[in-house]
């Protein structure tokens, strides 16, 4: 057998056909690997949008419903439910229902709708109908058949059976939402049961921007709500009067002055006065004793006397005792007050 009898082969174009095989098995991998990764990645964000479009539902409320206040009183308590529907009516035309096929809260999340078919925009629509008009329709429902009194209607009339469907449906439809959104916990496809019965899916609009959210951001969003949670919680816990007595004190220690600052308005106030009432009133009141008169209402009631030998009103010390605590000071002279007596004329 010759050497011209054998088969002659091109190395160079069975690397060329291995080359093309392993380029199309990385291509089909990568394809698969990212249609399971996107959408699972995708669910913070599509939280995120709905509660960046109640937001600003929310926002666009109260100016509207402070415009159409002014045009009958009790206006706005009847027909509020109309309103707030007006509002995410308007807002889901302007946004999903002209063609951008996505919220605003979306836009800003990198999301926009996907369906399989060429029906994606009457999708679109319907599940808007249904979301917003549904509900608007089904919440009035329920609404008027609990004012009309059909859940206390006899048993065995029509509207008793109507009602059981109504509250059956109700419930079915909750049930139908929660194992919803627990499937969407784990898969991150269907967020509602709308969306899930007309395959609507929410997928990043730029897959390469699908991971721009900053994790920086986020770590300092979550640091400013702790620290306001905790501010919110300890606020209460804190006095403000004896804070500022204690600083108050403090400082004078520090610029080594007495203990608290006197008025001497006040130093010379005549026994029978209160000075924590005469401090209490108005500029006028103040500028009587200067005058030649106090009034009544600066008048000690039920006189204590602090271990200083001044006398006042047994509810304003006891009260600037309580409040402030160990910082609490006799406006007279400066000195510190812990406990007072009743005060005895001799």
């Amino acid at each position: 057998m010759s050497s011209g009898d054998l088969p002659q082969t091109d190395p160079q174009q069975r690397w060329k056909s291995s080359w093309q095989d392993a380029k199309t098995r990385i291509l089909n991998n990568t394809q698969r690997t990212a249609l399971h990764v996107v959408p699972r990645t995708a669910r913070v964000s599509k939280l995120d949008a709905d509660l960046l479009d109640d937001e600003l539902t929310e926002m666009l409320r109260e100016p509207v419903t402070q415009a159409v206040s002014l045009l009958k009183p009790g206006f706005v308590d009847k027909w509020k439910l109309e309103i707030d529907t007006a509002i995410k009516a308007v807002l889901f035309w302007l946004s999903v229902g002209s063609h951008r096929r996505a919220t605003y809260g979306q836009t800003l999340q990198n999301l926009t709708y996907e369906a399989q078919g060429r029906s994606l925009v009457k999708r679109i629509h319907m599940f808007g109908i249904l979301s917003i008009g549904g509900g608007y329709a089904w919440t009035r429902l329920m609404r008027h058949l609990s004012l009309r009194g059909w859940a206390d209607a006899p048993a065995g009339s029509l509207r008793s059976r109507i009602w059981k469907a109504v509250d059956r449906l109700e419930r079915f439809f909750k049930v139908a939402t929660l194992v919803n959104f627990l499937a969407f916990i784990s898969t991150g496809q269907y967020k509602t049961v709308v969306e899930r019965l007309l395959g609507l899916r929410l997928v990043y609009a730029r897959p390469q921007m699908a991971h721009s959210v900053s994790f920086e951001f986020l770590n300092r969003q979550l640091v400013w709500h702790a620290f306001t949670e905790f501010v919110m919680f300890a606020l209460p816990l804190v006095n403000p009067a004896k804070a500022r007595a204690w600083v108050v004190r403090n400082a004078r220690a520090v610029l080594r002055l007495p203990g608290a600052s006197v008025d001497p308005v006040v130093a010379a106030l005549p026994d029978h006065i209160c000075p924590i009432c005469f401090t209490q009133t108005d500029e006028a009141q103040q500028q009587q004793p200067q005058q030649g008169g106090t009034g009544d209402a600066n008048h000690v009631v039920n006189p204590y006397v602090t271990p200083c030998g001044h006398v006042y009103c047994y509810v304003c010390i006891q009260t600037k005792i309580m409040t402030e605590g160990d910082e609490c000071c006799c406006l007279r002279c400066g000195s510190q007050v812990k406990q007072v007596c009743q005060y005895v004329e001799q």
